[in-house]
């Protein structure tokens, strides 16, 4: 069934996101679009409440980070490396569908 949200991860990621090269293990590097966020930045959470970030995070749709967990690489435009941790993942099995993948400096 058709929902009025299917897309919204490709829109998200088009609009906000910027160019990174993610490395997930055993496979060739390739470039995507995604939301960073860098640990302590503020985020507004979905009930509307502002809550500190405690560790950097990667989002994309759900398809493109296919295998970065756990430990494949991320390295962004201005040559910060991290390692994927583990997916905070709301259950969601739409592949064009968000997640979020915790990080760690590399």
């Amino acid at each position: 069934m058709a929902s009025v949200f299917d897309g919204m991860g490709a829109l998200l990621t088009g609009a906000l996101g910027a160019p990174v090269t993610i490395a997930p293990s055993g496979e060739a590097p390739r470039r995507i679009r995604a939301l960073f966020r860098d640990a302590d930045t503020a985020i507004l959470t979905e009930g509307g409440a502002e809550v500190l970030n405690a560790v950097p995070t990667l989002q994309a749709r759900r398809d493109q980070l296919a295998g970065l967990c756990p430990g494949g690489l991320v390295a962004l435009a201005d040559g910060r490396r991290f390692r994927a941790l583990a997916p905070m993942d709301g259950g969601n099995p739409d592949p064009g569908g968000m997640v979020t993948i915790q990080l760690e400096e590399a």
